[in-house]
């Protein structure tokens, strides 16, 4: 029944960039569920998941991702279903050094395989464990057998057929070794496109965490902020972005907005006012100015003061 024990063994390495800073080795311990027929996603993202901590099995992630008429999980419907159990999907890149980065820190990487032919494909994902530089040997859990170990050279020819697919699953409490931010940020993205912006606000923080100065994730961090209601917390970070960004009238405008949900009328017609300077012709701006025009004579204390400067 497993596709890759019809694999023959090759000899040749692909050529691929080798991380200098890694170990010779690495295993991790990731809980291991046996494939039903055709289920060889939904048992390798249900092993991820437990990995994670997060409690669930195969038959619970068939519910959500496995399709009769294909006798499989569509990459997207795998994706989808990792986001549905709080976890990110984040896209690892193209390159078989990225893999074995990945396993060195203690990330499994869910990844799919050609096991057949261009013309004639045989799909199946499996979840990286682990691997060995001394014979250049990668470990998967694949199918019914645990720890299965496959030659590098094999594993990177059945997954370059498949495109070379593969996703990094991680919590809110782990960014990727090898992920880049902007890829990050759209892999959280998907959080609000399906109506949880709540989490995708949490791993929007977890990129501070690793990318505390840059600006998309400054941005998107307190875009998230204001829609969620922490407008405190909305201020502050359009506030560290103005201090680089001065003459960015947007964030000038979002930062008003932020403002006035923190109760500070005064000083978010004072900040609008500002994006109107800088961008006099946009409508946007014109139509928020007229929000703000209604908004009470003073401002609480903890809010920017008219007589004084904007605090940045």
């Amino acid at each position: 029944m497993l596709l890759c024990m019809a694999l023959g063994a090759c000899t040749t390495v692909p050529s691929f960039e080798q991380p200098q800073d890694i170990s010779q080795q690495a295993l991790l311990d990731v809980p291991f569920f046996p494939q039903q027929d055709y289920y060889c996603g939904p048992a390798a993202l249900a092993e991820v998941a437990n990995f994670r901590n997060v409690e669930t099995d195969q038959d619970a992630v068939a519910s959500k991702t496995f399709i009769p008429g294909r006798k499989g999980s569509l990459a997207i419907e795998m994706s989808a279903a990792t986001r549905q159990l709080g976890l990110l999907p984040y896209p690892l890149e193209k390159e078989f050094g990225a893999l074995l980065s990945e396993l060195d820190s203690g990330n499994p990487v869910l990844v799919l395989q050609n096991l057949g032919f261009g013309w004639y494909p045989k799909w199946h994902y499996a979840l990286a464990v682990g691997y060995r530089l001394g014979d250049n040997t990668l470990i998967l859990h694949s199918g019914e057998q645990r720890n299965y170990e496959i030659p590098f050279a094999t594993f990177i020819r059945t997954w370059q057929r498949a495109d070379q697919w593969a996703r990094v699953v991680v919590d809110s409490t782990t960014v990727p070794t090898t992920a880049e931010p902007l890829r990050y940020l759209r892999s959280a993205l998907a959080f609000e496109q399906t109506g949880r912006p709540e989490l995708a606000y949490v791993f929007y923080q977890q990129a501070l965490t690793q990318w505390p100065k840059e600006p998309a994730v400054l941005t998107a961090a307190a875009n998230a902020a204001l829609n969620t209601g922490d407008s405190r917390r909305a201020r502050n970070l359009f506030e560290s972005l103005l201090r680089n960004n001065p003459k960015e009238p947007n964030i000038w405008n979002n930062y008003a907005y932020a403002l006035q949900a923190d109760g500070c009328d005064m000083a978010a017609s004072m900040a609008i006012s500002v994006a109107l300077q800088l961008a006099p012709d946009e409508e946007a701006f014109k139509q928020s100015a007229k929000d703000f025009l209604s908004g009470r004579g003073f401002d609480p204390e903890h809010c920017p003061q008219p007589d004084g400067p904007l605090p940045f």
